[in-house]
């Protein structure tokens, strides 16, 4: 699943879940930015800055996919952080949708903390049954479509009964969800979708006009990805697994790239340079 949009949204409204994740106190008030360094041009998947400049800073990595570099690009960021920030405390943490993605190469592991997300949702659940982030993932991590299903209305609505939040970051919040959902279950449509998680008349929701919104933009992804499939396998013959789900997964705006060049992609192995290319410039 792709989810970087989501996660920095996640973590962006609510910085101290890095630390539940962690288990570790969280006695700070701070910031979670998405930062460029300039002379490479790379982004850090976030950069959890406390307002207490004698608290430490964390360089966050998210790592979906098998990679075989992600340590020391973590390192890499954790020395730009220091130069962005000189004289302040940088760590460097690495979450891990499983642990069998983490390669554990040396020396890397000394400098990089590894954190496993499949895990540490069981345990945060535990730990505190009521807090909203393993809810909010079991799109993500959850395996069974039924009991994710089932559990869908109960979860959404949930969230819109946290006192302690506004009601603003109550519905971005029900909004993530539904777009984890969405991503999930691919084989609904989004007004099955919908109509699973709320009876409620969400056009009437700022939440709701958004969800309406991601779903107008779903459907006409899943619908572009498919007409460029089709093309390609008339052009190129039979795809690879893995070049049929990357092209699934792709958003609107580079699909449109995709669109522009596809009449000029001569065989698959063009076709898979092409989506290497896109995934490291993201």
């Amino acid at each position: 699943m792709d989810t970087d949009a989501q996660l920095y949204e996640i973590f962006r409204d609510n910085p101290e879940w890095i630390s539940d994740l962690m288990n570790e106190p969280f006695p700070e008030p701070c910031i979670f930015r998405s930062i460029t360094i300039k002379k490479s041009e790379r982004r850090f998947d976030g950069l959890v800055i406390p307002i207490n400049r004698n608290k430490p800073l964390r360089v966050v990595e998210f790592q979906f996919f098998a990679s075989s570099d992600v340590y020391l690009r973590a390192a890499e960021e954790r020395l730009a952080a220091h130069r962005l920030h000189p004289g302040r405390e940088v760590e460097a943490i690495i979450f891990f949708a499983t642990r069998r993605l983490d390669k554990r190469p040396l020396p890397w592991i000394h400098v990089v903390k590894a954190v496993y997300l499949d895990e540490e949702m069981v345990i945060l659940a535990q730990r505190d049954p009521a807090h909203p982030l393993p809810k909010l993932l079991a799109p993500v991590f959850e395996k069974s479509d039924a009991k994710l299903e089932a559990d869908a209305a109960k979860v959404y609505q949930g969230f819109g009964r946290l006192k302690k939040y506004s009601a603003i970051r109550r519905e971005t919040l029900q909004q993530i969800y539904t777009s984890l959902l969405l991503n999930r279950l691919k084989h609904k449509t989004f007004q099955e979708i919908t109509a699973m998680i709320t009876s409620l008349d969400i056009t009437k929701t700022r939440a709701g006009k958004d969800l309406i919104a991601i779903g107008f933009a779903e459907g006409e992804s899943r619908g572009k990805a498919r007409t460029l499939l089709h093309i390609l396998q008339k052009r190129l013959g039979s795809l690879s697994k893995s070049a049929v789900a990357q092209i699934e997964r792709l958003d609107y705006l580079q699909l449109e790239k995709l669109e522009d060049c596809v009449l000029d992609l001569p065989d698959a192995r063009q076709l898979t340079q092409w989506l290497r290319g896109l995934k490291k410039s993201r």
